[in-house]
């Protein structure tokens, strides 16, 4: 690995971590030293699986792209298609609740609508990236 290599790892496991300590505050509401080497552990973890497995990938495959023009084109139009959909559909359905007298959404409502449409994207994008 160069240096640029390095650095970037670095920073990542970084980033995760403070990610990590600040969704435990957030969670708890209290700083807890305790969860500090866990956190840093699994970042570790999963950086070190992730590399592992493209290095795996690469030794049996070789020089395979992962993706080829057609891929990167498929990708683009499922992306433009989510952005457009979501934009008027979740225009259309704050227009609808609140012409019904909702003026108030909860925010546990919000997280859970975000994490559904996360998750399709992420299928949906799986599902383009595989035709």
């Amino acid at each position: 690995m160069n240096k640029l290599q390095w650095i970037m790892t670095i920073a990542i496991i970084l980033f995760m971590t403070i990610g990590g300590i600040l969704g435990s505050y957030l969670f708890e509401r209290a700083f807890r030293l305790e969860l500090i080497l866990p956190i840093i552990a699994g970042a570790i973890i999963g950086l070190a699986t992730t590399f592992f497995i493209d290095k795996w990938k690469r030794k049996r495959n070789g020089n395979v792209p992962d993706v080829d023009e057609r891929t990167l084109k498929n990708m683009q139009r499922y992306l433009l298609i989510v952005l457009y959909v979501l934009l008027i559909g979740g225009g259309a359905v704050l227009i609808a609740l609140y012409a019904s007298g909702i003026h108030a959404i909860e925010t546990v409502w919000l997280i859970v609508s975000f994490m559904v449409i996360y998750i399709v994207i992420g299928l949906g994008a799986f599902v383009a990236k595989n035709l």
